[in-house]
């Protein structure tokens, strides 16, 4: 192998890269700001290939027939590069077969659009001139470095823009950006064919080997999971330097998440380090773990009674609905003095369930009676409440104060999996007798109530394809049974039966 042409230009560096394949919140990036595109010509081909290679298993060919002109490599910059920012420009080719002519050509965006027109005057396009492999000294099968800043450059269409090196252009050409590079090789005409293998391309702190991970994306996959679902997060590692280097991998997980398994297996004795020892340039790979966000879990029984007279409100909210929260996984890859991390954000999606509401409150006397289990998936109530009004007295120094309430109740029972909704408000009533049963679940879902009122009364019921809404005023006995159950899909009418006794003094029964 020849000597390195410009060697000593810069030094070897690593860039370890990351792909956190799940979810994330900023948007999808290449493992570099470069990307490229192969010509594909009717005489000529530019292709990836495996049969040279300078960095890492691959190169890109380029070859031309006895009937072709040029093969080309186009590479974009995103963002673009200023090129007053641009320190190093180089690459490494292998020529195959004839004395191919080299050039390379910058386009430059001058009016902060991020692209190039021929058109416009404030974008700008400069071109090395051709020269030869063997002009620039390069051997034939073998590789060989060239130095982009080594080349001189004329401005395309400025016949007045005296030919310089990529320095002299900095100066002429100030404020513009790289948002393309070009690079040719065209056949030589003495010979029946021109091919040549070019790898390592180096465009400030960008790298290009033509390795199948360069073009992943930094974040790829699902931006959400559902609570307690598997998700698969994706590290991908690499060594672009020149020298083999020893690599470790390490994982700080998130609380609210559970390790299942990785490929490959984590180092001995631990879940969240992998450990690549003397990792050769140009090498990359992937890590790929499975995890499980914890899925929230309760579990309750009740079972309580109580009576007396006086003052009494009572609340009670059951939910199997749980709201949406984040989770965040870290990464962080050592190689030497090098650093580098870098975290990923899943969105867990929210639970949809169901949600008991209940309460009464008055004054006088009260009995209650209820039974409720509760656990991830369900909910189950049996209540029975007695409630009659009676003026209660507070005692303030020597004087005694009437208070007068009246009872109210209400039970609210929704299972927004299936969108289903009952409700029951009772108020201004002077007596309640109220007795209910309730299951809110994905698969069942039913009501029973037996109410006996003197006063007020709203019953609201909904559910897929029908609803129903009653109002009541006066003395009356209402019972209802509805059921819903998702096995067959159908839903079981509502039945209700009403009695009512004589008008009250301030008003008349209704429905």
């Amino acid at each position: 192998m020849s000597k390195p042409l410009h060697y000593n230009r810069s030094l070897s560096f690593i860039i370890l890269i990351i792909i956190l394949f799940q979810i994330g919140i900023l948007g999808s990036t290449s493992i570099t700001d470069l990307d490229y595109r192969l010509s594909k010509l009717k005489n000529a081909d530019a292709s990836v290939s495996a049969r040279q290679s300078f960095h890492g298993g691959s190169s890109a060919e380029l070859s031309v027939n006895s009937e072709g002109n040029f093969a080309r490599i186009y590479i974009y910059l995103d963002p673009p590069l200023p090129l007053e920012d641009l320190d190093e420009l180089s690459m490494w080719i292998y020529p195959q077969s004839g004395d191919g002519t080299v050039q390379v050509e910058l386009y430059f965006d001058g009016d902060g659009d991020d692209s190039y027109d021929s058109k416009n005057l404030q974008d700008a396009k400069i071109l090395s001139r051709k020269e030869s492999c063997s002009e620039v000294g390069m051997s034939n099968h073998t590789w060989n470095e060239l130095d982009g800043f080594d080349l001189e450059y004329e401005k395309y269409r400025d016949e007045e823009f005296l030919p310089g090196s990529l320095d002299d252009c900095k100066s002429r050409l100030e404020g513009k950006k790289i948002v393309k590079i070009c690079i040719t090789i065209y056949k030589d005409s003495k010979a029946s064919d021109t091919s040549a293998f070019i790898d390592y391309i180096k465009i400030g702190d960008e790298i290009i080997s033509f390795e199948p991970l360069e073009k992943e994306d930094v974040k790829d996959g699902p931006s959400s999971a559902t609570p307690g679902g598997l998700m698969t997060y994706t590290i991908t590692y690499g060594n672009n330097g020149i020298e083999p280097v020893d690599l470790i991998v390490k994982e700080d997980y998130d609380p609210q998440t559970v390790f299942i398994e990785s490929y490959p297996p984590p180092d001995p004795g631990t879940f969240n380090t992998w450990t690549f020892p003397n990792l050769p340039p140009g090498a990359h790979g992937q890590i790929v773990i499975k995890m499980r966000s914890r899925k929230p879990a309760a579990r309750a029984s009740i079972d309580g009674r109580v009576s007396g007279r006086g003052l009494a409100s009572t609340e009670g909210m059951l939910s199997t609905e749980f709201e949406s929260y984040l989770v965040t996984n870290n990464v962080h890859i050592l190689a030497g003095e090098f650093n580098f991390s870098a975290s990923a954000t899943t969105r867990i999606r929210p639970i949809i369930g169901s949600v008991l509401q209940y309460g009464e409150h008055g004054s006088g006397d009260y009995q209650a009676e209820e039974k409720l289990t509760y656990n991830s998936v369900s909910i189950n109530a049996e209540r029975n409440i007695l409630a009659g009004f009676s003026p209660v007295f507070v005692n303030l120094s020597r004087n005694s104060i009437p208070l007068r309430g009246d009872w109210s109740a209400k039970l609210r029972a929704e299972n927004d999996y299936r969108d289903i909704r009952w409700s029951d408000r009772y108020y201004g009533a002077k007596s309640l007798n109220l007795s209910y049963r309730a299951q809110l679940g994905k698969t069942l879902s039913y009501l029973e109530t037996d109410s006996r009122v003197q006063g007020l009364a709203d019953h609201t019921a909904y559910w897929p394809g029908g609803f129903t809404d009653t109002h009541l005023n006066g003395n009356f006995a209402l019972a209802g049974k509805a059921r819903w159950k998702w096995a067959n899909k159908t839903v079981s009418p509502e039945k209700k039966w009403l009695e009512c006794s004589c008008p009250m003094e301030d008003g008349q029964p209704s429905s």
